[in-house]
């Protein structure tokens, strides 16, 4: 049964005119709502679909989805009949194929930020519509002159908070030691070269290691590496240390990824390491730890891999990452808003370079990551106290400042002037009567008026006292008037 924003989305599509694409997080059911709005589109316009995808675990969830009347364009397909409803292919595999397609009615192309579909001669016909599905609609150039309109039927925080998905606590590691790496940037994200020589030294090796004991062991975990040599050295390591370890990446055969795959998802206490495999279209509900074990600039790899962890499972409340990458300081923690309208109208290119923001500080203690107006770390209790002093002291300017706005303070020092000159006191008396003034005023908003600003208010108050009665603006008489304030408070 569809969810209230899979038929929203699904509405949304249907009403708009040309092409469009949808946006919906990791784990929200993209493949089970295109498929749904495949069938939809059949049923009403009795058009041929088409749904496009880059990868075998997609290509098989489509397929079984949309049952008999489905057709599978894959290697070795010489002949593609006319006569089926639905068709489903690779996307490199249809490209050698296109002169044997029939006429589509509805195109839907599966994590279409990914370049390869722009290729495709479908965004040129008028008789064919369009739909780009993604969790992350982000490509360096904009997908905006493809697509007319971005659908998004609701937010990753929503899907969280209604119990569709789960949030994550994260830890960092190595943040130091990724910092001074300094990695350059190649082909728009961090060099691949330079990280594997990073990541594969013993140190970072052992430190993973270490972390996965601290922190995940016995759970169910999946390593995100860099590439196939760095892959092989974790692998190894995991292995030295007889855990039940498995290893993919994309030079893994077909039959033997599948097995290692089923394996994975049968071992409570499984271990995945891979690369850029499964990053979509992997869905193990059990998993309870990610590890990235690499830093990258982009944002869609950056929630691809997180949200392997966050689907809903049972005696599971939240599931952990563990940051290798500083990949959370560079674009935010998981549940954080994302504009993903800016992305698919602008591109990433000038992301790419400027970089992200650093909503989060990592625990000195623990290296647990938290925001950074948190004052407290919620996993070891460490006590951030110069943040927590320093937004105490703002806390109280701001409200200084709304005090100051809605009651002005107003010493009457010109009427105490009138009265010292009829009642004959002294000019240091009057010095007292202000400091009066200025206490009564600090005492009726202690909470927040401060020392420091009512001894600024006593020494202005002051100067003007000096200019009054010709007396030196002194250190001594400021000296002597902050000492008046100090005896008035004890």
């Amino acid at each position: 049964m569809l969810r209230d924003y899979q038929k929203k989305a699904i509405e949304a599509i249907e009403n708009t005119d040309g092409n469009c694409c949808l946006q919906m997080a990791t784990g929200s059911g993209k493949t089970f709502t295109f498929c749904e709005l495949a069938k939809r589109h059949f049923t009403e316009n009795i058009e041929k679909v088409l749904i496009i995808v880059h990868r075998t675990e997609l290509l098989n969830q489509a397929y079984k989805s949309l049952g008999e009347r489905c057709f599978r364009i894959e290697k070795g397909v010489k002949v593609i009949p006319h006569d089926y409803d639905y068709y489903v292919a690779m996307v490199e595999t249809l490209n050698r194929r296109l002169d044997l397609l029939p006429h589509f009615g509805l195109v839907i192309i599966d994590e279409c930020h990914i370049g390869n579909f722009k290729k495709l001669p479908f965004f040129e016909n008028q008789n064919t519509k369009v739909v780009g599905v993604t969790a992350t609609p982000v490509s360096e150039k904009p997908l905006k002159p493809y697509y007319r309109q971005l659908i998004q039927p609701i937010e990753l925080s929503n899907l969280i908070t209604q119990k569709y998905l789960l949030n994550c606590d994260v830890y960092g590691f190595a943040s130091d030691l990724v910092e001074k790496a300094k990695f350059k940037i190649k082909g728009g994200d961090f060099d691949e070269k330079q990280m594997e020589e990073f990541y594969s030294s013993e140190k970072l090796v052992k430190n993973i290691v270490d972390a996965y004991w601290s922190k995940a062991a016995g759970k169910k975990t999946m390593i995100f590496n860099v590439n196939v040599g760095h892959n092989e050295v974790v692998y190894n390591a995991f292995l030295s240390e007889n855990l039940p370890v498995y290893s993919i990446t994309g030079e893994t055969p077909d039959i033997e990824r599948k097995k290692i795959i089923e394996d994975f998802k049968k071992n409570a206490n499984g271990i995945m390491c891979s690369v850029g495999v499964l990053t979509t279209g992997f869905d193990e509900p059990s998993v309870e730890v990610i590890i990235l074990n690499r830093a990258t600039k982009s944002v869609s790899l950056y929630f691809q891999m997180i949200g392997r962890g966050s689907r809903i499972h049972e005696n599971k409340e939240k599931f952990l990452v563990l940051d290798f990458g500083k990949n959370t300081v560079r674009h935010g923690f998981y549940d954080d808003y994302i504009d993903w309208q800016k992305y698919f109208e602008k591109g990433s290119k000038k992301e790419n370079k400027e970089g992200g923001v650093a909503p989060s500080k990592e625990c000195p203690e623990c290296g647990f990551l938290l925001h950074t107006r948190k004052i407290e770390c919620p996993s070891c209790g460490h006590d951030f106290e110069k943040e927590r002093m320093q937004q105490e002291k703002e806390e109280k300017e701001k409200k200084l400042y709304l005090l100051l706005r809605e009651k002005p303070i107003n010493v009457p020092t010109e009427k105490l002037y009138e009265m010292a000159a009829e009642r004959g006191w002294s000019e240091y008396a009057v010095l007292y009567r202000i400091a009066d003034h200025i206490h009564n005023y600090q005492s009726k908003y202690i909470s927040i008026v401060t020392d420091e600003y009512a001894d600024n208010l006593m020494i202005n108050e002051l100067r003007t006292w000096c200019e009054k009665y010709n007396k030196k603006f002194n250190q001594w008489h400021i000296n002597y008037v902050l000492e008046i304030l100090k005896n008035k408070r004890q």
